[in-house]
């Protein structure tokens, strides 16, 4: 796949108005920085991936059981590895294509727009940003590529049902969390304000600097998370052994009622395990923003990446469900970083030095305030992915009206700036959850409603890309158009027969969670 620039060397010169000897240096310069590594990629996937979210396990194994959590987890768990990869074959599809079209005839791919071809246009010359729609693609070209306006409008509406959602409920957690610690019950009006204001200030500029810039924040935010699921996998551990008498009665008991044996499995949990599981491992809707920094020698690495991203996760849940909820038992939280509040971890505080009390406080602190704290890393990287997808979906007569707004000008040529307009799109994504966390309290019911989105995002899209996009390689290769039908992610997962059984399990979970909404 191509590395490439923004914009061809042809029509860069033809709309900067210079010589193409000079405009290939400006692409050659403007090419992904060398710092996004597969290292990056790595700790980006796991901050996409683990976000609160990752708190809800623990009491998912305490309502399920440890086997059967287990079992559903590790299932989830390699589906999402398959439409991960899925979503990255189809967009390497997606580039083969029109790098044929191009070659075959450089006006036949005028035919093929998406929301990110064609945006701009001057006065002399029309062109048509090729380089940039396959590097700069999201999941909803693919699916308008692939899929047709149909499943486009269905995909959009899901998305930012998914995504508005999620990014409300971050903005809540912080501005809750804050609210918690700096207001009292009869604070003024303008104090309540004061979380909102504090959060906007820091995620609005991160939610609008591209993946790449955000290596060295994103790289910290994972280790803080490793730092508290380490600290309460360990504190579980701790106290499991140090207490010699558990104040958790139930331990050993699972489901709502407490009548099944926490260690092997309790079907009665078995919706609240399987929507907890579904959505624990969820980042399909940002793999195109993953992969489009990273350079051309690099993307064979990228199943290898994901997957390890995939088993990471999987290992700190099955390790974090097992202990928390073997030590608290059927006492175990809907969001287990509330039971670590002034947590000593089975030691008895009249029986242990002031300053290790002191410091074991602290560190349960951080696990209670991991919420808070994970909202700053994942809140950009959700607004990040939800702007672009946006700018992707806007028609193209609009888009080109706000671009015009915010062109640059100079004396010589006009700029195109197309950064502007990409960080418009994530303002808008952003912007709106931050006001409805002012007024928005009860998130359980619109939650569900993006439950349904969320298995059609993760699930049915990246399987029917998938279906669509393998077939019609395979017809172009029959007729000689395409010399090859491998992609740089392809592999045994490429096989079209694990399709149906992820669109059986896509609908098996529609129903789960339509049921637990009505």
């Amino acid at each position: 796949p191509r590395t490439g620039s923004t914009l061809t060397t042809h029509h860069l010169s033809n709309l900067l108005g210079g010589s193409e000897e000079n405009v290939t240096k400006d692409v050659e310069s403007a090419q992904p920085p060398h710092h996004y590594t597969l290292r990056a990629l790595y700790f980006l996937s796991i901050n996409y991936i683990l976000g609160v979210g990752c708190l809800g396990i623990p009491y998912a194994f305490a309502q399920a059981g440890f086997m059967l959590c287990s079992v559903i987890l590790v299932g989830v768990t390699f589906l999402s590895y398959l439409t991960v990869l899925w979503v990255a074959e189809s967009g390497a599809r997606l580039e083969q294509e029109l790098s044929t079209k191009e070659a075959k005839s450089s006006n036949e791919i005028a035919n093929e727009k998406s929301g990110l071809i064609s945006i701009f246009k001057n006065k002399e010359h029309d062109y048509i940003n090729e380089n940039s729609v396959a590097r700069r693609y999201e999941v909803i070209d693919l699916v308008s590529y692939f899929l047709g306006p149909m499943h486009r409008g269905i995909y959009q509406i899901a998305l930012m049902a998914l995504m508005y959602v999620a990014l409300l409920a971050y903005a809540q957690v912080f501005c809750g969390s804050l609210g918690a610690l700096l207001l009292s019950p009869g604070s003024a009006t303008w104090e309540i304000i004061v979380p909102q204001v504090a959060f906007a200030i820091v995620v609005l500029p991160l939610s609008c600097m591209e993946l790449d810039e955000q290596v060295g924040i994103q790289s910290l935010m994972a280790l803080v998370r490793f730092l508290a699921i380490f600290i309460m996998v360990g504190g579980s551990i701790a106290a499991l052994v140090l207490t010699e008498e558990n104040p958790n009665s139930s331990l050993g008991l699972a489901g709502e009622n407490g009548d099944c044996n926490i260690y092997t499995a309790c079907f009665s949990g078995f919706g609240v395990a399987f929507s907890t599981a579904l959505f624990s491992q969820l980042f399909q809707h940002s793999v195109p923003g993953l992969i489009r920094p990273l350079q051309s020698h690099q993307v064979l690495h990228v199943p290898k990446v994901f997957g390890t991203s995939l088993l990471t996760t999987s290992f700190f849940y099955l390790m974090l469900g097992t202990t928390a909820a073997a030590y608290f038992g059927n006492n175990t939280k809907s969001s287990v970083n509330l039971n670590f509040a002034n947590f000593l971890f089975g030691l008895d505080e009249n029986k242990i030095p002031g300053f290790v009390a002191f410091l074991l406080k602290m560190a349960s602190s951080v696990v209670v305030m991991f919420p808070a704290l994970d909202t700053l890393s994942v809140f950009p990287l959700v607004a990040n992915t939800l702007g672009s997808n946006l700018l992707a979906s806007c028609p193209t007569g609009l888009n080109r009206l706000i671009a015009t707004m915010l062109l640059v000008k100079d004396e010589n040529a006009v700029l195109l700036d197309e950064r502007r307009l990409i960080n418009f799109w994530r303002l808008v994504a952003a912007i709106p959850p931050l006001v409805g966390s002012l007024w928005s309290t009860d998130l359980s019911f619109s939650i569900l409603m993006a439950s349904v989105a969320g298995v059609y995002v993760a699930f049915i899209a990246p399987a029917l890309l998938q279906w669509v996009s393998y077939r019609r390689q395979l017809q172009t290769l029959n007729e000689g158009v395409m010399a090859s039908a491998t992609t740089p992610y392809s592999g045994w997962h490429s096989q079209l027969c694990f399709v149906g059984p992820v669109l059986v399990f896509a609908f098996f979970a529609l129903i789960i969670v339509l049921e637990k909404l009505f």
